[in-house]
């Protein structure tokens, strides 16, 4: 049995969508894919990429669902960092597996190609890779509503009161527009010359990062400016200059709230200069010089070769994006 899921990344929204405006995000090429190998040896194993390989009695399932659903209700309370919810990593897929019955024993393996801690959706795609092959192995097929809503239900776990925007991108695939947990697959495609720009991973998680800018700007008109710049995008995707307009306005908005460390804020002046635009994509860092993912738009008249000198001098790496428009699915 193998599935696969996208990553994804922020086209405009990140932290605007927590206060109710809406965000557009896209699946990306790079992606997760899950194997199982069924056996009679009543564990479950998991055998990622990124950790030691960690097995479970299949009859405990049901136990580390009820373990890891009361220690989230701990943490709604206030009695539990999110930090703490997970006794391992691993813990979140055996989560997903623990939704389906009739589940066989056997191993369970990830590869990924999409970098960790960069913005990218990693856990959401691990979650829907499994979720799409639990469905094959227990014949217990989901619709895409329920799949988003699984999905984004076990990343809980990792995330805490995250936003919808990744479960969507990684289960819907192509462009998706989120607002209060709604998502609209959008009815256009992303366009060339797109890049993501890997600026370093933040000191900061995410949720760290959110909670300092809802310290200063909860009740700020900021976000409606972020909204406006959101619902212009999708009619700019086939207008070069607008375009560029739209991410560089976004970009400031993004300075303003705090969210885009010193070093990052020179490489994407110095990327306007060759005639580009970027933003940070993703929740950024208020604390360190890393800001993770960068969504880089380089037009015709941008030169590659000055780009990749630039990306040189601040040793970040840019790799061309590309669309994925049919999100997490069996293969």
């Amino acid at each position: 049995m193998n599935a696969v899921a996208p990553g994804k990344v922020i086209l405009s929204g990140e932290h605007s969508v927590v206060y109710g405006a809406p965000a557009i995000a896209l699946a990306v090429g790079e992606s997760i894919q899950a194997r199982f190998s069924p056996d009679l040896s009543q564990y479950v194993v998991l055998n990622t990429s990124d950790a030691e390989r960690f097995s479970i009695a299949c009859d405990q399932l049901a136990v580390l669902k009820q373990r890891l659903d009361l220690r989230y209700a701990e943490f709604e309370a206030g009695d539990r960092p999110v930090d703490q919810i997970l006794d391992a990593p691993q813990e979140l897929l055996l989560y997903a597996l623990s939704h389906f019955s009739n589940l066989p024993s056997g191993t369970l393996s990830t590869d990924s190609t999409l970098p960790t801690g960069a913005g990218m959706g990693s856990s959401a795609a691990a979650i829907a890779a499994t979720l799409v092959m639990a469905e094959q192995l227990s014949a217990e097929p989901l619709t895409l509503t329920e799949r988003f809503r699984l999905v984004r239900y076990c990343e809980r776990l990792q995330h805490g009161r995250g936003s919808a925007i990744d479960a969507a991108a990684v289960t819907y695939g192509g462009l998706v527009q989120v607002q209060n947990s709604e998502v609209t697959r959008l009815d256009c495609h992303l366009g060339q010359g797109w890049y993501r720009i890997n600026t370093g991973r933040p000191q900061v998680s995410t949720g760290e990062c959110v909670a300092a800018v809802r310290a200063k700007y909860e009740d700020s008109a900021v976000w409606s400016e972020f909204s406006d710049i959101t619902r212009a995008i999708p009619a700019a995707l086939t207008s070069p200059d607008t375009l560029m307009g739209l991410l560089q306005e976004n970009h400031r908005l993004l300075l303003r709230i705090g969210v885009v460390p010193e070093p990052v804020v020179g490489f994407i002046r110095e990327l306007e200069h060759l005639g580009g635009a970027a933003k940070v994509s993703g929740a950024g860092a208020h604390q360190g010089n890393q800001g993770g993912l960068v969504l880089a738009y380089l037009p015709n008249h941008c030169s590659r070769n000055e780009v990749d000198r630039l990306c040189r001098v601040y040793d970040y790496p840019i790799t061309s994006l590309t669309e994925d428009r049919k999100g997490a699915r069996s293969i």
